[in-house]
């Protein structure tokens, strides 16, 4: 069995037509036909039920055909990873990200990582970090960025790239507004916007006010940013958001506070799988983002 007859198997297969296929092939037909009889000959079936001109794929060509484009699917992926391990500059990098560092963080970091390798392609996965844990542990994701970041384990390796302030903001008219601080507990009559459940940072800021003992009281749950500010700054609820979602978002109607007692604040860095070797082109860019928070490896292991 030669590849060529698999490749010859499925454009006749795709067109049911072997001038169809010779065609898109640039082959002529009588060679494509005989590869074909070769390969049924080697299999002991016949793939294709003829009829004059037209063929049609038998029930068993069916079968392996499907089978067929898996195996040379894989077979695209080792030339892929061959490849990118000749040239890492011009692989791809599959990032996990939560949406929280969707709007300031990544796209910094994408941009000055591409100055560096203005060749290297980006598939993104956005999810919650719940989500994109998953996602690490089932081989979809090698590579993300999580905040707050999950426990090391014997499959799963973590990096801190900073921490940062969670922070109040609430309306300009707000009765809190001439205030540069206030406690936690201050906002336990306010309604609230918040994260989805599915955010880390629902759970981590609805426990931090149970620890100050009152339930928030959640009006709104939205994942976009522009949403949260503007029911905000429409003085329907206050919100507590991190401090780098809100540096390049200030609400023009809306004024931020910091919260004390508790002060709330995040952790935000990079999780990588250990049960497979990351692609170069992932190993280019894990590098990259640890030089960048210059990351000091011995501390972090």
């Amino acid at each position: 069995m030669e590849l060529r007859q698999l490749l010859y198997f499925v454009e006749v297969a795709k067109h049911e037509h072997m001038t169809k296929a010779s065609e898109q092939l640039h082959v002529a037909q009588s060679a494509i036909s005989r590869q074909i009889t070769n390969l049924e000959d080697e299999l002991g079936v016949e793939l294709f039920n003829r009829m004059g001109r037209n063929l049609h794929l038998s029930k068993i060509g069916n079968l392996y055909l499907s089978q067929v484009k898996i195996a040379l699917n894989e077979l695209k992926k080792a030339e892929n990873i061959v490849s990118e391990y000749a040239n890492p500059e011009i692989g791809t990098v599959k990032i996990g990200f939560p949406t929280s560092l969707a709007t300031n963080l990544l796209p910094t970091l994408i941009s000055s990582f591409r100055e560096k390798y203005p060749n290297i392609n980006y598939e993104f996965v956005e999810g919650s970090n719940k989500e994109l844990n998953e996602n690490l542990l089932s081989g979809n994701l090698d590579l993300t960025f999580f905040s707050p970041l999950p426990i090391k384990s014997n499959f799963i390796d973590t990096f801190t790239f900073f921490n940062e302030k969670l922070k109040l903001v609430i309306p300009n008219n707000h009765h809190l507004a001439q205030k540069k601080q206030v406690n936690l507990v201050d906002l336990k009559n306010e309604k609230f916007i918040f994260f989805p459940e599915t955010f880390s940072l629902f759970t981590d800021i609805t426990s931090a006010c149970e620890s100050v003992g009152f339930q928030p009281e959640i009006i709104f749950q939205s994942a976009d940013l522009h949403t949260i500010n503007g029911l905000v700054e429409a003085g329907l609820g206050v919100a507590i958001l991190p401090e780098i979602i809100l540096a390049d978002n200030n609400p023009k109607d809306s004024h931020i506070i910091d919260i004390t007692n508790p002060a709330l604040s995040r952790t935000v860095g990079i999780g990588y799988t250990l049960q497979r070797r990351l692609s170069p082109s992932e190993q280019l860019f894990k590098d990259f983002l640890i030089s960048y928070f210059n990351v000091d490896i011995e501390v972090a292991n």
